[in-house]
């Protein structure tokens, strides 16, 4: 790329169809929906390729993702010009009273204050917004959005006070009777590590080991259990119990007997471990129980002529204490119990991390939008502040919770693609009717289709597995699944482990390389990406934190520049390397269009133009999903160094500038990327030259 500019460019697609008028009406319709079927498809295919790059949802499960969105032909058939000003704030000035001259004016504390409440209540009303259009976008549910407008109104009646972090971590800290009762079952259940538990060397005690945790062998003891109890029921029908006394007493006994070899075979297994066992007490305790019970029938026995209240009370007791050995079956349902309270948790895990994802990118819009909020540059700043710390605390907290929960992470991270890809191909179906190519039936089927699949996400799974570093290779946007990359990718790649506060990336260091992160929670400072240029914008400082499915590096190795950022470890971390130098093999290996090296190109490219979009004025009514499918029909074009390049020519909707500078030959207007060039420009651009 030495030399080349990059610019991104959205082309018109003109299709024409025509219809003969010897055709049948009902093939026509079979036309019509294959060819909507078709467009719908291509415009899932399009979201997910978007989707894949946003950094909330580069981990999801693509492949259950795409499964569930499927939409399949219900008739089974084969196969505007608008002027872009620059919007800046104008400084106000006011007129010195000593000299008559024309100064900027400085606003009182009063004024100040005034305007910053302004400032804020505009901020607070911009976050209720943003929570729509993400619900709108299906990457809100219903319950998490109304929380957050709900939580962003209360604001409004308390002067001073923004949304922040702490407002919305509520929602996902473990607290309350089911995590203390989870705890206290699960300490209950596994206060003793089996995994921690080595068999002894002798060999008798080593072939108890082996008995005692084996499978067949619980069950045996739990059949043994469900035995007991039809024994101990009859002891309560007298009919049955005076007939056949002696026969339940000898039943009796060799349960017992049963319960008491258990003990002995676990306590000769664990050695002295076995004391320290929960169950294993209360074992002890069932069989201390029973012996007081053949105590007591063997007491009854002796004084068998002598029937007295005393006595009838003490057979009640005898018969009571049997009925303890059933609460053994207690630990059967234990786990059972553990599992409805962890889908509770996870109900609620999975809900705060809805909230929490919503937040963190209706600050991250608002931000983008903040000097058109207020035009004193002072607010702005402070407001900037304000929005990137909370930014910050919560994408941290963000991480910390999928490291706690990556199961749970997934999970919603898949229904959120699912959701946004389903409100994505409705999206479709709607454009096709309102161009007259698809009629309301055919649309009415297929948003049937659609709105069943929807229903299907009540019942999504809470959790799914976390992806492995081969899974998230598979799913890299810039891959775009095609087989040969893929495994050249596996063969040079490796896995790398970092413990925490280790340093992955050094801020100036020459690139090594990209990293793919697997686990864990890396934390990014330093300054703003190097975009070439001959007169680069001013760097700012900046603090971010990446967690499972980020990519790093991807910019630097393909500019060879060096290192903007500093990568440190937040938790122990593990990435998939690709060295830079099997990255450029790469390059060679896959040099056919869409080469490998253009795909990576096109797959930043349209990361930097989505915030380019969204932080024009022009835009600020589009929807992230709408700037996205606007985005899916985006190419790039390198133009060599002191080369002319015409725009707008009639074929391109919007042009951006991604990498390196240009010049308006007619107005003389200088882009530096990342820049939206306005449309007003219609003769040549002249790249310049930026050294990279």
């Amino acid at each position: 790329m030495s030399g080349v500019i990059a610019v991104l460019i959205m082309g018109l697609l003109l299709d024409t169809v025509n219809f003969s008028p010897e055709i049948e009406v009902f093939l026509l319709r079979r036309m019509a929906m294959y060819s909507a079927v078709q467009r719908v498809r291509e415009s899932s295919q399009n979201t997910f390729s978007l989707l894949k790059i946003d950094r909330f949802l580069a981990d999801a499960n693509w492949e259950m993702a795409e499964q569930r969105v499927l939409i399949e032909d219900p008739y089974k058939t084969p196969n505007e010009k608008v002027s872009i000003e620059e919007f800046s704030p104008t400084a106000r000035m006011t007129k010195c009273p000593d000299c008559d001259r024309d100064i900027p004016y400085a606003p009182s504390p009063q004024e100040l204050e005034d305007m910053m409440e302004e400032a804020r209540m505009r901020i607070l009303k911009a976050q209720k917004t943003s929570y729509w259009k993400q619900y709108s976008a299906g990457m809100l549910n219903r319950e998490a959005a109304r929380t957050l407008i709900n939580t962003a109104e209360n604001m409004t009646d308390h002067k001073g006070k923004f949304m922040s972090v702490q407002d919305v971590k509520k929602y996902w800290e473990l607290k309350g009777v089911f995590v203390s009762l989870r705890r206290s079952l699960e300490d209950w259940l596994y206060n003793v590590k089996l995994d921690k538990l080595k068999p002894s060397r002798n060999a008798m005690l080593k072939r108890c080991y082996q008995v005692v945790f084996s499978l067949p062998f619980e069950y045996f003891i739990y059949a043994l259990i469900v035995l007991n109890i039809f024994p101990i029921i009859l002891e309560f029908i007298p009919a049955i119990s005076d007939k056949h006394n002696l026969e339940l007493s000898v039943i009796n006994y060799i349960f017992f007997s049963g319960y008491l070899v258990e003990a002995i075979l676990k306590a000769l297994a664990m050695r002295k471990a076995y004391i320290f066992n929960h169950w294993n007490q209360f074992d002890l305790f069932i069989i201390v129980l029973a012996c007081v019970d053949i105590f007591l029938d063997h007491y009854l026995e002796t004084t068998a002529y002598v029937v007295n209240i005393h006595m009838i009370k003490i057979v009640k007791v005898s018969k009571m204490i049997r009925l303890t050995r059933a609460l053994r079956l207690v630990k059967i349902i234990i786990p059972k119990l553990i599992e409805i309270i962890n889908r509770q948790i996870h109900k609620q895990l999975s809900f705060g991390y809805d909230i929490g994802k919503g937040y963190v990118i209706g600050e991250e819009h608002i931000s983008k939008i903040i000097d058109h909020i207020s035009d004193d540059k002072s607010i702005s700043k402070k407001l900037k502040r304000i929005l990137e710390r909370n930014c910050q605390q919560a994408v941290r907290e963000i991480g910390l919770l999928q490291r706690d929960h990556p199961e749970i992470a997934i999970s919603v991270k898949t229904r959120q693609a699912i959701r946004a890809v389903l409100n994505s191909e409705r999206d479709a179906i709607h454009t096709l009717v309102s161009g007259g190519l698809l009629d309301d039936i055919e649309a009415s089927k297929l948003e049937k289709m659609i709105e069943i699949k929807m229903k299907k996400l009540i019942k999504f799974p809470p959790t799914i597995p976390a992806a492995t570093a081969e899974e998230l290779l598979q799913n890299l946007p810039w891959l775009n699944k095609d087989s040969t990359q893929i495994q050249f990718i596996k063969t040079v790649a490796k896995l790398l482990f970092f413990d925490f506060g280790d340093t992955i990336i050094q801020e100036n260091d020459d690139p090594q390389g990209i990293h793919l992160i697997v686990s864990g929670l890396v934390k990014m400072t330093g300054g703003s990406p190097n975009l070439g240029g001959k007169r680069p914008k001013e760097k700012t400082r900046l603090t971010d934190y990446r967690s499972c499915g980020a990519i790093m590096g991807e910019l630097n190795c393909l500019t060879q520049q060096s290192m903007e950022m500093t990568v440190t470890c937040e938790t122990a971390t593990q990435t998939c390397f690709i060295a830079i130098e099997s990255l450029f093999e790469a390059f060679d290996v896959f040099p056919e269009f869409p080469s490998l090296e253009y795909m990576i190109w096109r797959s930043l490219a349209v990361k930097i133009s989505t915030s380019t979009f969204m932080e024009h004025i022009i835009y600020q009514g589009w929807s992230y999903h709408r700037i996205c499918s606007h985005l899916a029909r985006a190419y790039l074009v390198d133009v060599e160094v002191n080369r002319k390049f015409d725009v707008y020519d009639g074929t391109m909707e919007d042009v951006v500038v991604i990498y390196g500078s240009c010049d308006d030959l007619a107005s003389q207007c200088s882009y530096n990327a990342p820049a939206l060039i306005s449309r007003t420009t219609h003769q040549h651009l002249e790249m310049i030259d930026q050294g990279c």
